[in-house]
Order: structure tokens, then C-alpha cells, then sequence
């Protein structure tokens, strides 16, 4: 028996290279191709060969048969959704969410739960085959997550509607528009059960259409929540967000700009800080709210556990972290190392991991602000030699970094990545420097989603 799967708006779509594109207008979005499903890609869509081309299609499943509406045509390669399953996997799962057949967000909720990691394995080796010819000598473990309730970060989007309601959600799949969502499976509960008393305090905003953003933040011990507005909120509105406030216990900041800079409910500039538990390593981390920090806890504390196991650290070396952040891996290494270094881009940055080294007593690490994607080798943190380099990279990678880490004689690198393409090209420049990809492994930091989190160790004698 088939299963009919939703339809998505046309709306913009997102190519390959994760780049937004119009659909090419000489696609008849009528003309549907029944497809055999061979492959998953590592952004979550089946793949097909069809008349001599790669079809990338969303919500099919390696071994499915499906019918397929292509939406996008490029030289190489084509982009479909799937309309109707003909012959489904037994991987294939009933989604859970009610929102999930427009929302853009958990686009993985038709596989199965126990398999979801398997597939996101399968395409990091993939890609890794596929870019840098390299296999591990060893899999690691995979980190898994509960499948609900685990996001403790989110910013929703505003959308006033006519006829004088407001929706609070997230952006459809390849849409600007907005899925109304009173509900969130992966969102931590204390975050869900403030979407209703938002949503009813944007109808005090309605008029004036201030508010743009809502960004939610949960930690181990409190709720955070920033309001983005573009327009003055009125005294009236500000009463009642303070209200909200108090009634559901939660700090609430506002954003006014694009800076970070932050102004309580009285209306006054503050630098906040909120706080989460790294209870494993007894460290107490802090961060403003506009700071990147990991969504998912439990993961988080599995990731840093298998990083230092996989660093072995002794008491004599000294570590370098790149792209260090509040300080996630570099206070847990300190409690193993002689010295660690954090080098981060943002300045802001920099100072909250001194702030957080200060906080917790540890004085063998050192953080500097570079641009790692220039040329550093000259600074003096850079010169001096050091045993083990933790690089923990935005989605773009390491690339440009690499040029100057061969200078540094590390016999180990431990590559945290949230993009197994990029993962897969600096291993092979890595590799080209004479190390070996001794451990590879997924985590599942974005359950239910196509998003995957990867750690890598390599070693050189």
C-alpha cells in the first residue's frame, strides 16, 4: 500500500550547496517521475539516478519507491518532494508532530527513531569516501539524545495576520511564511508552555507590528526569553510583558537593534548573563543570551566526556582550541592539561571564556580574539608548539586555519563538526600533513532533523 506524503509550498528552494534559488521556472511542477530510492544524502533527502542525473528528493528513504515532483533543475543534478510513497522502507516512521508536514524544521520525522542515526552515519562515511577517500580505523559509539523535549534554544518568527491575530512559529520549508506552532516536540517544556502567553501578548503589539523575533533559551536552572522589536513598544505592552514575566518566571530582555545589546523592562542597557552546568568537570559556565551556545545539554556533556577521552591529556602538554567560544571545551581540558589556549573571532567571546575561567578558579588557560582565516602564524599564542589542537568550526570548516597547524607538531586533533562535507575536506588536508583519521563518529545533537553533528580524531607520530 502506498502512503501519500504532504505537498510543500513552491516558495524559494534551497540548492545543494544550501544556497537560496528560485526553481527553475521551465520545470513543469506537474511532471512527476516514479523513482527508485538508492542513497541519503547527509541534508536528509533520498537519492535517486534518473536520465543520467543525481535526483535529490525530500522525504524518501534508501530502498523507497516513490513518486517524485521535481521543482528544481541544474546542470548536474535535480530537486524533487515526495508526493506518494509507492513502496515504503521499514525504516519509515509516522511522524510525531502535527506541524510536520509544513513546518521547515524536523525534516527527518518520517524515519524511524532507532534508525535516524544510522542513515546520518552512513552519509558521513559517504561523504568522507566521496571527498577525502578516507576511512576511520575506528567508529565511535554513537551520542544519542531523547527524541523530544531536548531543544533548549529556538527563535521564532512573527507574522500579523489582517484580520487581527498573530502567529508565533517557525518559516515553512523553502518559505518565508510562517507554520503557526503551539506546540514543539523537540522544544524543552518550559520553553513550549510559554507559546501561548507570548502569542497573546503580541496581540497588545498588533498595531504597531514592533516585534519581530522571539528567541527562547532554557539552562539547567532558568528560563530566558529575548523580544527582537524594530518599533518602540508602548507603555501599555511593556506592562503587560512584565506581567508575563512574573507570572511564568522567566527574564525577559529586550533587543532593539542588530548588536547584541540588550535593555531590561524598565528600559535600561544591561550585559545579562545566564548559566548552565558542566557537572561532570564540576564547571558552571555563563553567557549572554545573544551568545552561540549548544542546544541540546545531554549531548553536550557526552560530546566534551568523548573529546577528552579521545585527547588523553596528560599534565605536561598544552592544548590549542580553536573557535573556543564561552570556554564549552576549553575549562574541561584545563582540569587535564598544563596549559590550553582559546582563540575565538569575537571578541565578546573572548571575554566571556576569561570571565568563565575567572568564575571557576582556573588559571592555566589563556583566550586571544584572531581571525583564524588569516594569517596568525606570526602572534605569539601561534608560535609555540603544542601537543593536542581541539577545532570545533562553523559550518564553513577549518579551511582557512589549516595552512599554519602543521607548524604546530600536535600529535592529536580532535575535529568537532556540524557539517560533514566540510568535515570530510579538511580531513583530507589534514591527511595531506601526515596524519591518520584514527576515530570518526556521529552525534545526534538535532534529533528528528537532517542536521548532523560529527567528532573525528586524527594522529600523527
Amino acid at each position: 500500500m502506498s502512503r501519500r506524503i504532504f505537498k510543500k509550498p513552491a516558495g524559494q528552494q534551497k540548492s545543494r550547496t544550501g544556497r537560496r534559488q528560485a526553481p527553475n521556472n521551465s520545470v513543469q511542477l506537474s511532471a512527476n517521475k516514479e523513482v527508485l530510492i538508492s542513497d541519503f544524502s547527509h541534508d536528509g533527502r533520498g537519492i535517486s539516478r534518473t536520465e543520467g542525473k543525481t535526483l535529490f528528493v525530500e522525504g524518501a528513504l534508501p530502498g523507497e519507491r516513490v513518486l517524485a515532483q521535481v521543482y528544481s533543475e541544474h546542470s548536474r543534478y535535480s530537486e524533487a518532494r515526495t508526493l506518494d510513497v509507492l513502496e515504503p522502507s521499514a525504516t519509515r516512521g509516522e511522524p510525531a508532530c502535527i506541524h510536520y508536514a509544513s513546518c521547515g524544521g524536523c525534516n527527518l520525522q518520517h524515519v524511524a527513531s532507532a534508525e535516524q542515526l544510522a542513515l546520518k552515519e552512513t552519509a558521513v562515511l559517504d561523504q568522507f569516501q566521496r571527498w577525502s577517500g578516507l576511512t576511520p580505523k575506528r567508529i565511535l559509539p554513537a551520542l544519542s539524545s531523547p527524541q523530544s523535549g531536548y531543544r533548549q534554544r529556538a527563535r521564532m518568527a512573527v507574522w500579523y495576520r489582517d484580520d487581527g491575530t498573530v502567529e508565533l512559529g517557525f518559516r515553512r520549508a523553502h518559505s518565508k511564511a510562517l507554520v503557526d506552532v503551539n506546540v514543539c516536540s523537540v522544544l524543552d517544556l518550559r520553553l513550549n508552555v510559554l507559546l501561548t502567553p507570548l502569542r497573546e501578548w503580541l496581540l497588545h503589539v498588533h498595531g504597531s507590528r514592533a516585534v519581530t523575533h522571539i528567541e527562547l533559551i532554557a539552562t539547567d536552572s532558568e528560563v530566558g526569553v529575548v523580544v527582537r522589536h524594530t518599533k518602540r513598544l508602548h507603555a501599555a505592552a511593556l506592562t503587560e510583558l512584565i506581567l508575563l514575566a512574573g507570572a511564568d518566571n522567566v527574564r525577559i530582555w529586550l533587543k532593539p537593534g542588530s548588536d547584541a545589546q540588550l535593555f531590561d523592562l524598565d528600559g535600561e542597557a544591561c550585559n545579562p548573563r545566564m548559566s548552565y552546568q558542566l557537572t561532570d568537570q564540576v564547571l558552571q559556565l555563563q553567557f549572554h543570551p545573544c551568545d552561540f551556545t549548544q542546544v541540546n545539554a545531554g549531548v553536550n556533556r557526552d560530546m566534551i566526556n568523548q573529546a577528552l577521552a579521545l585527547l588523553r591529556l596528560q599534565k605536561d602538554e598544552r592544548v590549542l582550541d580553536l573557535f573556543c567560544g564561552v570556554g564549552n571545551f576549553t575549562l574541561p581540558m584545563a582540569r587535564s592539561a598544563l596549559e590550553v589556549i582559546g582563540v575565538e573571532g569575537a571578541e565578546s567571546m573572548v571575554q566571556r571564556g576569561r570571565e568563565n575561567a575567572e568564575l571557576n578558579g582556573i588559571d592555566n588557560c589563556s583566550y586571544f580574539s584572531a581571525n583564524l582565516e588569516a594569517e596568525v602564524s606570526k602572534l605569539g599564542w601561534a608560535k609555540k608548539p603544542v601537543d593536542a589542537i581541539l577545532l570545533d568550526p562553523p559550518r564553513a570548516g577549518a579551511k582557512g586555519a589549516m595552512n599554519w597547524l602543521q607548524q604546530l607538531s600536535a600529535s592529536r586533533v580532535v575535529y568537532v563538526s556540524c557539517n560533514p562535507a566540510t568535515l570530510a575536506r579538511d580531513a583530507k588536508l589534514l591527511a595531506a600533513m601526515g596524519y591518520q583519521l584514527e576515530a570518526l563518529g556521529v552525534m545526534d545533537m538535532f534529533p528528528q532533523t537532517a542536521h548532523i553533528e560529527s567528532m573525528a580524531l586524527f594522529t600523527k607520530q
